[in-house]
């Protein structure tokens, strides 16, 4: 009797046609995937930087209170992005002792930062306090008189990034710096271009 052969199946041409089609495609796929990818890591945006360079309140230590002293400051913007732009809405700046509001108001008008660009940002406020009747003038004329007043700087604004044409989705910043001033109103030393914490 004559060993049993299993036929020989022979694929359609149909059917080596759609595996060949899927092969392409899942390869044009695989492709496709890595080359976004590549661009996403070459384009994918770096928060700026900021840096506090200067910052004075002349006569910080006088008896009647730091209402309608002048409050100047300069802080330093850094974009890190070779390829990629910022657009800055107008910033907002506020300065706090404690839980107190020393001063508050528009400081910088929008803008917009070139790729690897620097701009110091010149801020100028006028005190609001704090006066001798509030609750907080003993400690605060205290730490004057001793030479280290401790304050918060912050700054706020709406910021897009741009890519060639592209922009994206505004984001939300706070800007976060903390510092002290000596008895006469002048930046401590050791708080010059003191990097600033970023919020998003």
């Amino acid at each position: 009797m004559p060993p049993y052969r299993l036929p020989m199946y022979r694929e359609r041409p149909a059917t080596r046609c759609i595996n060949f089609l899927c092969a392409v495609l899942l390869t044009m796929v695989l492709v496709a995937g890595i080359i976004m990818f590549v661009l996403w890591l070459s384009l994918r945006p770096h928060r700026p930087r900021f840096f506090l360079d200067d910052f004075t309140i002349p006569n910080l230590n006088r008896q009647s209170g730091a209402v309608n002293l002048p409050v100047r400051f300069t802080v330093d913007e850094r974009n890190p992005n070779q390829k990629i732009g910022i657009h800055y809405d107008t910033i907002y700046g506020s300065v706090y002792y404690n839980d107190l509001l020393v001063a508050s108001g528009p400081v910088y008008q929008p803008f917009y930062q070139q790729p690897k660009g620097d701009t110091p940002l010149l801020g100028e406020l006028t005190a609001s306090g704090p006066t001798p009747g509030d609750p907080a003038w003993q400690r605060f004329a205290g730490d004057a008189a001793a030479g280290s007043v401790a304050l918060r700087l912050l700054l706020n604004s709406t910021v897009r990034f741009q890519v060639q044409m592209w922009d994206t989705r505004e984001h939300h910043m706070k800007v976060d710096c903390e510092f002290s001033l000596r008895g006469d109103g002048t930046l401590q030393q050791g708080d010059k271009n003191k990097q600033c914490t970023l919020y998003f």
